[in-house]
């Protein structure tokens, strides 16, 4: 079995719950509020900066050409394609979001950054694996279900949804897999099981 693998199943019952929550749920429905989104918007954008720092990190920090390349890619789409797709969203969406969205979800981006500064490369490619991990479940999910709401929130799914974005999600894999052993796996689940914690809880953040 495969590192990743090991991490996966070891995470199993928190991905679950990360799965199970109330705002993939309501997205996958149909049933998420104007309000709640436009803070999700607000939140995650916020968040999608985070990542791209967290990328090119992993970029300075990248063991061979192929991880470079891989993380060079990843920080392109979320300063490209995934900021043009905020820009709009936020332009057309009826309802600006509250104040101190943010604010309320930075335990996302605080947990990621403080694993990082912890262990550098190895931390960045698991908590960027169980957060790409999460969305490339949920989101096939719900574009397989058909319910999330066209436009906006039907695009955002769909982007986490394409061929590109789980060959993303499988290089991270073997990132994790490379990872010298000189970093525990007792470690590894730390991160990534702390990281669906704080995914779990950013979103929530969006019923404040």
């Amino acid at each position: 079995m495969t590192r990743s693998q090991r991490l996966l199943d070891a995470c199993s019952a928190t991905m679950e719950r990360a799965l199970a929550m109330r705002f993939v749920r309501e997205v996958g429905s149909g049933a998420i509020g104007d309000q709640e989104y436009a803070d999700y918007l607000e939140i995650e954008a916020s968040f999608v900066a985070t990542a791209a720092r967290l990328h090119g990190l992993a970029v300075w920090d990248a063991p061979d050409w192929t991880a470079m390349e891989r993380n060079a890619r990843a920080v392109h789409a979320l300063t490209t394609e995934q900021a043009d797709y905020f820009r709009a969203a936020r332009a057309a969406w009826p309802v600006q979001a509250r104040p101190g969205a943010v604010e309320r979800a930075r335990i996302l981006s605080d947990f990621a950054l403080a694993a990082a500064r912890e262990g550098g490369y190895g931390a960045v490619t698991t908590v960027l694996f169980a957060a790409e991990s999460l969305y490339l479940d949920w989101c096939t999910r719900a574009r397989e279900g058909g319910g999330a709401p066209s436009g906006p929130i039907a695009d955002w799914v769909a982007l986490h949804a394409t061929a590109a974005f789980r060959e993303g999600v499988d290089a991270l894999a073997r990132q994790v897999d490379a990872l010298p052993e000189s970093v525990p796996d007792d470690v590894l689940v730390r991160w990534f099981g702390g990281m669906l914690e704080a995914e779990i809880a950013f979103h929530d953040a969006v019923y404040a």
